[in-house]
């Protein structure tokens, strides 16, 4: 496929990367030379200083041949007028990142499609949805729930005190079954387990489960001692910090604590409700944090824009107590060290948008692809086509490639575990996990 992305900041390049690997055909555009020539000396993908809004500059880079359109610059005016206009002169499907959450209502989003916009989105937004999941049930790691909510795809870090640790997953006690494990994550290496594959203390383990197991799931892995998160700090008051106070419950107390007065001003006029509480102040000065009950806290979040300090007020709110920590991570390459230190839930807007527009790569009728983050891989939502290879024989008979598995599915609106025995039929909503990137092999089996 031929992709253009117009914007070379931390989105862009995200992305620019992840396609090359996948050997699509990339071009990236920005005014920047710098940015253009660090990715076209390090990635086998061209690189334009231009601005996207130029017509003949779209013309001369082949726009009219352009599968996929993505616009991740800073400005979103900017985002929204080069998708119109690579819509108009050619673009297949294009998507825009946006700031105003207006945009994403459904008639807007109507407008929008009109005038050659598939889709829009707002990174901060989709990383706060995700941290609220991730606080809502504080035992767990990763809380993804697919296919409207039928089934959910559990990350758990198992302690000592894990009841099914060191037992082949084939001899697991499983009632019902209650859940499949579909990949563990152990060290740096991310596992798609089998039978004879078990769990050790400290693996981070993806547990695919449906609505009345998900209590199970926390008992099994030995987190009945969490209880329900009533309060919160936020360190650090940017766009992220105020999307994910105002989706939090109205029954959980929140604090934001921002270090520059004007954005707590701001901040306060953003959320008015009584359970959001703005702090001056700085969320390192622990004298601060010990007057503000950190260690009475249920969960402490760290959005500031930097990742070491945000690695580091995690460790610090961790040693005071605190069970549920979440660090957003502009830096991948912090990740492995974050995970090593037992960070808690970690977030990285560039991961969660690539894994938005990714889906819109595949042929097969994929609605969520979500990125596991911490492990090496991915979890996608695919809909079985009539006729496709997945519905033609048992999952035991089909072959799948060694790097997938398939968790669960979604039939006439009820959840299903999948097992050796389960036959998809079409139109079935399935949901898979995969290592490696290596969707292609797997989406082949839903066309």
């Amino acid at each position: 496929m031929k992709i253009i992305i117009a914007g070379a900041g931390r989105v862009g390049t995200h992305l620019a990367k992840l396609f090359v690997r996948e050997k699509h055909d990339i071009v990236v555009l920005d005014n920047n030379i710098d940015q253009i020539n660090s990715l076209t000396s390090n990635y086998d993908l061209m690189g334009k200083v231009m601005g996207p809004t130029s017509i003949k500059g779209l013309k001369e880079i082949g726009i009219n041949h352009c599968d996929l359109f993505i616009g991740v610059t800073p400005d979103e005016n900017l985002n929204i007028n080069s998708c119109m206009i690579a819509s108009s002169l050619g673009a297949i499907q294009t998507v825009a990142r946006v700031d105003n959450t207006e945009f994403l209502e459904e008639e807007s989003l109507e407008y929008f499609k009109s005038r050659g916009i598939d889709s829009l989105f707002i990174p901060e937004m989709v990383a706060a949805k995700e941290i609220v999941a991730s606080v809502k049930r504080s035992w767990a790691r990763m809380w993804w729930e697919p296919a409207g909510g039928n089934l959910a795809l559990i990350g758990v870090k198992i302690r000592q005190n894990c009841s099914i640790t060191n037992i082949p997953l084939k001899d697991l006690p499983n009632k019902d079954p209650a859940y499949h494990i579909v990949a563990i994550k152990r060290g740096s290496e991310t596992i798609i387990p089998h039978g004879m594959d078990f769990l050790k203390p400290y693996d981070l383990v993806y547990f695919m489960t449906d609505k009345k197991n998900q209590e199970y799931i926390q008992h099994i892995c030995g987190k009945d001692n969490y209880k329900e998160v009533s309060n919160v700090i936020i360190m650090g008051g940017g766009t992220t910090a105020v999307f994910t106070a105002a989706l939090m419950p109205d029954n959980v107390k929140v604090k934001i604590i921002e270090e520059n007065i004007k954005r707590c001003y701001e901040i306060n006029s953003l959320l008015s409700r009584s359970n959001i509480m703005v702090i001056h102040g700085d969320g390192r000065d622990l004298a601060l944090m010990r007057e503000e009950n950190i260690t009475d806290t249920d969960a402490f979040i760290a959005l500031t824009p930097n990742s070491e300090i945000n690695i580091i007020s995690c460790l610090t709110a961790r040693k005071s107590g605190v069970n549920k920590t979440v660090a957003i991570l502009d830096n991948l390459n912090f990740l492995p060290m974050a995970e090593s230190l037992d960070i808690g839930t970690l977030i990285n807007k560039q991961a969660i948008s690539a894994s938005n527009i990714y889906r819109m790569i595949l042929k097969a009728d994929v609605t969520n692809v979500k990125s596991l983050m911490v492990a090496n891989a991915d979890v996608a939502e695919f809909t079985a086509a009539k006729g496709s290879r997945i519905t033609k024989k048992l999952i035991k008979d089909l072959k799948l490639p060694l790097t997938a598995n398939l968790g669960g599915l979604i039939r006439n609106g009820k959840g299903m575990l999948i097992n050796g025995m389960t036959q998809v039929e079409a139109g079935d909503k399935v949901v898979a996990v995969y290592v490696d990137n290596d969707i292609k092999p797997l989406a082949s089996l839903f066309d």
